[in-house]
C-alpha cells in the first residue's frame, strides 16, 4: 500500500531524529556545564550549519554557466573594475558566450548576439522580470513604483499605459518634430555667437537643452526658454547624479544597508545622492501642480502625466479600484522617464560630434550627403529615408561609445535552457550588448570608428540587429522613438549648419569617463558656419 510504503520509508528518518533529540537532551541535562562537551557540541553545530550552507550552495549552482569563482558575502565584485567592458571580454573568452558572475547572487550573463534573440526576444516573456534594488527603491522613492526597476503586479499595466500614453501624446508625431527642429535651429545660432571669432565653446549645455526640452514636453507637456536657470540647475544635477550613483557606497546599499549608518565617515557620499535625487523628484511635484491647474477634460492629453492624471480621475469617477494608478507612481514614472532618456541621448549626441572632430573626412562626407538631398532647408524625419550615410554615422557611434557600461539585471521567471545550461526560476540574468558590440568575430577591427560598415553594396544603409543600445524584448527602452528622432534631428541639423573642428592642430582625446554611464571628457571646438 502507498500509504504504508510511504510509512516505512519514514521510519529510519524518524529513529534517527529521535536519537539525535534523545542526545541533544541527555547532552543539555548531563553534560552542559562540562566546557569540553560544550565546544564539542558548538563544533558539530558549526559543522551542521557549514554542510547545509554548502549543500545549499552546491544546489544553488549546479547547472549554472562557469563563471569566476566568488567570494563570500561579496561575489565577484572584487574583481570588478572601471570598465567592465574589458572585464566582460576576458571573462567570455575564459568561460564562454554563457558565464555566471556574482554580485553576491549568481547573474547569468549572456554576450552572443544569437542566443539573446533566440530567448530574450522570441521567448521574452520568461526573462520580463527584473530584480529590483528594493533598498535603493525605499530611499529614492519610497517603494517598488515607476517604470523600469519594479517587478511586481503593476509593471506590465503600467508599462502598457506608457506606451499607450506617450503614442495618443504624440511620439514621434510633427508636434514633436517640429518642437526639435526649433530648438536645432536656436542652438546653432547660439553656436554660432558663441564660437564668433574663432572662440572655442563646450557644446553640451546646447545638447542638453534640446534634449531635455524634448523629454519635458513628453512628460509634462511645455518646455523651458534657453536661459532658463532650472535647465543650468539640471545640467550640474544631471552631471552629478551619475556620479553620484555611481559611487561604491551607494552601490552597496543593496547588500548592506547598514552602511547608511557610516555615510559621513565616507564623505556623505549616499547624503550628496539623496540631496540630488530630491531635487528632481520636487521640480517634478511643481511640474504636476502645474499639469493638474491647467488640465482640461474636454481637450485632448498633451502629455504623459496629463493622461495619467486623467486615468486616475476616470477611475475615481467610476467607484474603481485605483490599483497601480496612484501619485507616488506618476511620480516615479515621471521621473523614470527624465532619467532613462536624458544622460544617454546626451551623452550620444557629444560622442557623435567628437569623432566628427577627429575625423573631418567623415564629417564632410555627411555634410556633401545633406546638401545633395535636402539643400537648406529645416531637415524632417522623412529624410531620414535618403540620409543613408548619416545614419550609418549614428549607428556606428552607438556601437561603439557603448554608453551603459552595464545592462540592467532581469530575472528568471521560469526554469529555462541556455547554451544548454539549466537556468533555475530567479536566477538574475544580464544581456550583455556592449561585448556584442566589440567582438571582432562580429565587427571587423571593432575599436576604428568607421560607418562604412553600415552601408551595403548599393550604398544604403542597413539597420544591425546586433547593435542595440535600447535593449531588447519586454524590457527595451520605453523612449525609443523620441531618442532617435532626437538623434538623427538634431545631429544632421548640427552638421547641416555648422563645422566642427579641434581647437589645435592635434584632435582632443577622449578621455573615456567611466561611471553608471561612459562619456567622453569635457572638450571645446571651433564651429565655422556653413550658411
Amino acid at each position: 500500500h502507498p500509504q504504508a510504503h510511504e510509512n516505512a520509508c519514514c521510519a529510519p528518518r524518524c529513529l534517527l531524529l529521535e536519537f539525535f533529540d534523545m542526545r541533544f537532551r541527555s547532552f543539555l541535562t548531563t553534560q552542559s556545564h562540562d566546557p569540553n562537551y560544550r565546544m564539542i557540541f558548538y563544533l558539530f553545530i558549526l559543522g551542521i550549519i557549514a554542510v547545509v550552507c554548502y549543500t545549499t550552495f552546491i544546489n544553488r549552482v549546479k547547472g549554472l554557466p562557469p563563471g569566476p569563482p566568488p567570494l563570500p558575502l561579496i561575489g565577484n565584485f572584487h574583481l570588478f573594475d572601471v570598465d567592465m567592458d574589458n572585464k566582460f571580454v576576458e571573462w567570455k573568452k575564459k568561460y564562454g558566450r554563457v558565464f555566471t558572475i556574482w554580485i553576491p547572487y549568481p547573474v547569468v550573463v549572456i554576450s552572443d548576439h544569437d542566443l539573446l534573440q533566440e530567448h530574450i526576444v522570441k521567448d521574452g516573456d520568461k526573462f520580463s522580470d527584473r530584480i529590483n534594488p528594493k533598498i535603493m527603491m525605499d530611499l529614492i522613492v519610497g517603494g517598488e513604483y515607476g517604470l523600469v526597476f519594479n517587478d511586481n503586479s503593476i509593471w506590465k499595466e503600467q508599462r502598457r499605459f506608457a506606451l499607450h500614453a506617450l503614442r495618443d501624446v504624440g511620439f514621434n508625431n510633427a508636434t514633436v518634430q517640429n518642437t526639435a527642429i526649433d530648438y536645432s535651429h536656436e542652438i546653432v545660432s547660439r553656436w554660432k555667437q558663441q564660437g564668433a571669432n574663432k572662440q572655442p565653446i563646450d557644446l553640451t549645455m546646447g545638447i542638453m537643452v534640446g534634449v531635455a526640452n524634448l523629454i519635458w514636453q513628453q512628460t509634462f507637456g511645455r518646455t523651458l526658454p534657453y536661459d532658463d536657470p532650472l535647465l543650468e540647475q539640471v545640467k550640474d544635477y544631471a552631471k552629478d547624479f551619475v556620479v553620484a550613483f555611481s559611487h561604491p557606497a551607494v552601490l552597496a546599499l543593496e547588500l548592506f544597508p547598514s552602511i547608511i549608518h557610516f555615510d559621513k565617515i565616507l564623505g556623505s557620499p549616499i547624503k550628496k545622492f539623496l540631496d540630488i535625487n530630491n531635487f528632481f523628484l520636487a521640480q517634478i511635484e511643481k511640474e504636476l501642480e502645474t499639469v493638474k491647474r491647467n488640465m482640461n477634460e474636454d481637450e485632448e492629453s498633451e502629455c504623459f502625466a496629463d493622461a495619467f492624471m486623467r486615468e486616475m480621475k476616470r477611475r475615481e469617477r467610476k467607484g474603481e479600484d485605483p490599483g497601480s494608478f496612484t501619485h507616488i507612481q506618476l511620480v516615479t514614472a515621471c521621473y523614470d522617464l527624465w532619467t532613462a532618456g536624458f544622460e544617454t541621448t546626451v551623452t550620444t549626441l557629444r560622442f557623435a560630434l567628437h569623432y566628427m572632430i577627429n575625423n573631418p573626412e567623415i564629417q564632410r562626407k555627411a555634410q556633401r550627403e545633406i546638401d545633395e538631398n535636402v539643400g537648406k532647408r529645416s531637415i524632417q524625419m522623412e529624410d531620414q529615408k535618403s540620409l543613408h550615410y548619416c545614419n550609418a554615422i549614428i549607428q556606428e557611434v552607438q556601437r561603439l561609445a557603448n554608453i551603459v557600461t552595464m545592462n540592467f539585471t532581469r530575472m528568471v521567471n521560469t526554469p529555462v535552457t541556455i547554451d544548454g545550461y539549466h537556468i533555475p526560476a530567479g536566477t538574475g540574468l544580464i544581456p550583455e550588448f556592449n561585448i556584442i558590440h566589440m567582438n571582432e568575430k562580429e565587427f571587423e577591427r571593432p575599436d576604428f570608428f568607421c560607418p562604412e560598415r553600415h552601408i551595403n553594396e548599393k550604398g544604403e544603409f542597413e539597420k544591425d540587429p546586433r547593435i542595440t543600445p535600447f535593449s531588447l524584448g519586454k524590457r527595451s527602452c520605453l523612449g525609443e522613438g523620441l531618442a532617435r528622432m532626437e538623434l538623427f534631428l538634431y545631429f544632421t541639423s548640427f552638421i547641416q549648419h555648422l563645422s566642427f573642428s579641434p581647437i589645435s592642430k592635434v584632435p582632443p582625446a577622449l578621455n573615456t569617463q567611466i561611471t553608471f554611464t561612459r562619456s567622453p571628457g569635457n572638450f571645446e571646438v571651433l564651429v565655422q558656419s556653413r550658411d
